[in-house]
């Protein structure tokens, strides 16, 4: 009987601390769960007893500690004291669940680590979702930039002192080799090293000049695509408005009473745009990017439909109206703040 006792007051104390995050144990890989969580190590989050590996990464192991910190330091500066906002991918075991998550900027975590290369992508998660591309451009991005563990931070303080001997000796070469360079062109000529400073200048330039057009045609096209889907969800939103209003009339028939109905329960709406350039949406920046990825994960364009049955209760189907009345609305204004955040990165010139 004493056993008994000790057994369930730790049961108890384990579901307690859990309280936390019951409802996304509850209702795994079915919706987004905004939870208060901590950081507990360089991709894994925690609430209460659960842990939560951030989906889509892989963990890069390494010996150096300091490396370690530095990329917890830098996940909890992400975070922030607010809450996060996790989508759960798969729950490993009852105290294990893998989700995507954002902070309170709608900053994806994952994508941040990938970014600043303190995480590589997980291939086998990512395949074929629309996360691929965006998540693989991150770590290239990384690699090209010599972020975090690509520029070799994992050991920077052993190797601070080799670089400083090796880097003197280079710059030593560097000086003598300039001056044989620049002896040589001096002997060439002065208008030939004015020339190919020149080209190359103007090449650069037409370059960067290349880019910045296709960034702008990049956000223009999806600034779009936006707009157009947001006069369809306001199409939608009068349709479903009516047909509210003709529910709350009480001095007219219940139509769906006599033969039934079929509701929509998203606006269909066009991708196409998003979809033909997710290899270049880097173009617009990490945290843009991460807000269209966002937007269009919520889009379908083949949309689900609800049958509400004649038998079905007045306030039920009432109900059923506003949740997809509420449901556009929403999507409607993170449109809003999308095409308002192209305007404020001045890839789109606001529409009077």
């Amino acid at each position: 009987m004493k056993y008994l006792l000790i057994f369930i007051g730790l049961a108890l104390i384990s579901l307690m601390a859990d309280a936390s995050f019951a409802q996304v144990n509850s209702d795994a890989e079915s919706k987004e769960i905004s939870i208060n969580a901590r950081v507990l190590d360089s991709t894994t989050l925690i609430s209460g007893k659960t842990r939560i590996s951030l989906w889509g990464i892989e963990k890069i192991d390494t010996q150096s500690a300091v490396f370690s910190l530095r990329i917890r330091q830098a996940l909890e500066n992400k975070i922030g004291n607010s809450n996060v906002l996790c989508v759960v991918k798969s729950k490993i075991d009852n105290d294990f669940v893998k989700a995507q998550c954002i902070n309170s900027k709608e900053e994806d975590l994952s994508m941040f680590l990938l970014h600043e290369g303190y995480a590589s992508a997980d291939r086998k998660e990512i395949y074929r979702s629309i996360y691929e591309t965006p998540y693989l451009n991150a770590e290239q991005s990384a690699q090209a930039s010599n972020n975090g563990i690509w520029g070799g931070a994992e050991n920077s303080d052993y190797k601070q002192s080799k670089n400083f001997l090796m880097g003197s000796l280079i710059l030593i070469i560097v000086f003598i080799l300039a001056l044989v360079v620049l002896g040589f062109h001096l002997m060439r000529g002065f208008s030939r090293v004015v020339d190919i400073q020149s080209q190359s200048i103007d090449l650069a330039t037409k370059e960067r000049a290349l880019k910045d057009k296709e960034k702008y045609i990049i956000a223009s096209m999806i600034d779009a695509e936006i707009r157009s889907n947001k006069a369809k969800i306001k199409a939608f939103l009068t349709i479903y408005e009516e047909t509210l209003q003709g529910l709350s009339d009480s001095g007219r028939a219940l139509e769906y009473q006599k033969a039934g109905d079929i509701v929509q329960k998203q606006p269909a709406l066009s991708r196409s745009v998003f979809d033909g350039n997710t290899n270049k949406l880097d173009l617009l920046g990490s945290r843009l990017a991460s807000s269209v990825i966002h937007y269009y994960a919520r889009i379908k364009t083949s949309p689900d439909y609800i049958d509400i049955k004649p038998d079905t209760p007045y306030n039920e189907a009432k109900k059923i109206i506003e949740t997809v009345i509420d449901n556009a609305n929403k999507l409607s204004e993170t449109s809003d703040r999308l095409t308002d955040s192209f305007v404020q990165h001045a890839l789109i010139k606001k529409l009077e």
